[in-house]
């Protein structure tokens, strides 16, 4: 059994030496340096891997039911430029993560080794599952080539010698560990020469190249042991008990209670609704507290909001889940009701997002407020998808969420919120004459062109300048190529100008 084992795994000794080679390639483009261009080039590297060797296993398919799966490619393309495009350091820390998830995603579904939809839950726990026990369990296999390969070449006794020897030396090691760092701390001298036995034999150069080879190894059998769990040959299938849990009838509520609930919530939010349109709208400043100023009153509250229309949201979905479609004139009222608290939720984005540009108005522009402001604009993207599934049974909810929050993310990474930051604080310096420099100045490379328009400011301009000359020094520094970011060069373009 384990020699027709070990000939399955033969036939995928090119996906070894190209995991490897990726390997390789990760340590040049990015040990001790910054990410930029060699970001996308490893993604690209991890395609021509993946694509050569699923075509070789003829595991690639182009079918009418893998179309988001091979549309997957563009939003993951997309979000591997920023890094060689722009320099929002949020984004990019999102991206690191946002790359892989979506690439595994991909991966798993052109390979067709998933058996849940990728829009429901259960397909995340697959995702996982392959990531963290079949990745791992696999990255086994080049040792077992290793081990085939010895035997084939030393003589059976001399090779279980062997074995005993590295058994014995690994064993010994933890051992051997515990007891020198004892001895050193018993006596000073011999601890003394015992940190003077690593620089005898070898150099600080020779401990990088021993570190980089580990760290190749270690991509190697990570990347070999993934696209074999995804290439390699599929595991026998079990009985899947949870896809016939989730076919069995599911929870449904009475209609009644549903409806009772929904109305007592409307109630409040209907008249909430009234209110906000009087206070925000309708110019009743005059009744405010004596000691609380309009740009307060728009600031308090926000928070709340937005908590309370993830509330809704989550009992928007809760709900349509629940009902019952067992007596249809009830039902017909529960979707009536749902729509009325889409609505009224609507409207509370809207005051929430209608406050926070008050309180920008007011206070300026930063990074939290954008993402906020996106953020509900999202939010209100997901109600108006769920008012289609309210009167639509068929349309599949968590399907058009999922596509909603992979093109929102990547339209935010493309919109440069640092530089659209900037520009709103400059236009409103132009209006108020007031404006957060010290903010400013924590803005990212992308911020750079437009900051650079202040220099000749009367008010601001030698602060300004003095800020673009620390940039113009440190964006001067030596850099690899692999670091380049076309954000960074735009930058250094601008302050030439004199």
């Amino acid at each position: 059994m384990e020699a027709q084992q070990f000939q399955i795994h033969r036939g995928l000794r090119w996906l070894w030496l190209g995991s490897v080679a990726i390997g390789v390639l990760c340590d040049y483009l990015f040990y001790g340096k910054a990410f930029g261009i060699s970001y996308p080039l490893f993604v690209f590297g991890l395609y021509a891997l993946f694509f050569w060797q699923a075509k070789q296993q003829s595991q690639l398919t182009f079918s009418r039911d893998q179309l988001f799966a091979w549309l997957l490619t563009l939003p993951i393309v997309l979000l591997a430029l920023t890094f060689f495009l722009f320099d929002n350091t949020l984004l990019r820390l999102l991206n690191i993560l946002a790359v892989p998830f979506l690439f595994v995603a991909q991966t798993m579904l052109l390979t067709k080794r998933h058996r849940l939809s990728w829009y429901s839950l259960g397909f995340a726990g697959e995702m996982m599952e392959t990531v963290l026990l079949h990745t791992l369990k696999y990255t086994r296999i080049p040792f077992v080539f290793l081990r085939h390969w010895l035997k084939s070449r030393v003589d059976r006794k001399k090779y279980g010698v062997a074995v005993k020897i590295l058994a014995g030396i690994g064993i010994s090691l933890p051992i051997l560990l515990v007891v020198l760092t004892l001895l050193s701390q018993a006596d000073g001298v011999f601890g003394h020469l015992l940190a003077k036995i690593p620089s005898l034999l070898f150099d600080w150069d020779s401990a990088e190249a021993l570190y980089r080879l580990f760290r190749i190894g270690l991509v190697a059998l990570l990347i070999f042991g993934y696209f074999y769990a995804v290439i390699g040959p599929k595991p026998q299938e079990v009985a899947d008990k949870l896809l016939e849990r989730s076919e069995e009838k599911r929870i449904a509520w009475d209609g009644v209670i549903l409806v009772t609930i929904l109305t007592i919530i409307n109630v409040v939010y209907v008249s909430f609704t009234i209110i906000q349109i009087s206070y925000l709208f309708g110019g009743a400043q005059a009744v405010l507290p004596d000691d609380m100023t309009y740009a307060e009153y728009a600031k308090k509250g926000f928070q709340e909001l937005v908590m309370v229309t993830i509330i809704n949201f989550i009992l928007l979905v809760s709900f349509m889940h629940l009902v019952s479609r067992a007596q249809p004139v009830i039902y017909k009222f529960v979707q009536a009701m749902l729509s009325l608290l889409t609505i009224c939720t609507s409207f509370m984005l809207f005051s929430a997002y209608f406050r926070l540009s008050l309180y920008e108005e007011a206070y300026g522009y930063t990074q939290t407020r954008f993402l906020a402001h996106a953020f509900m604009i999202f939010l209100f993207v997901l109600f108006v998808i769920a008012f289609l599934k309210i009167w639509r049974n068929d349309f599949s909810l968590l399907k058009y969420c999922g596509i909603a929050g992979i093109a929102a993310y990547v339209v935010l990474n493309y919109i440069q919120v640092d530089a659209v930051i900037a520009q709103n604080n400059i236009q409103r310096y132009y209006e108020t004459g007031r404006i957060d420099v010290a903010y400013l100045m924590e803005l990212s490379d992308d911020a750079i062109p437009i900051i650079a328009t202040l220099r000749e400011d009367k008010g601001i301009g030698g602060r300004i300048e003095h800020y673009l000359q620390e940039k113009r020094d440190h964006l001067q520094k030596e850099r690899s190529w692999q670091s380049f970011t076309i954000a960074r060069y735009v930058a250094k373009t601008h302050l030439r100008q004199e």
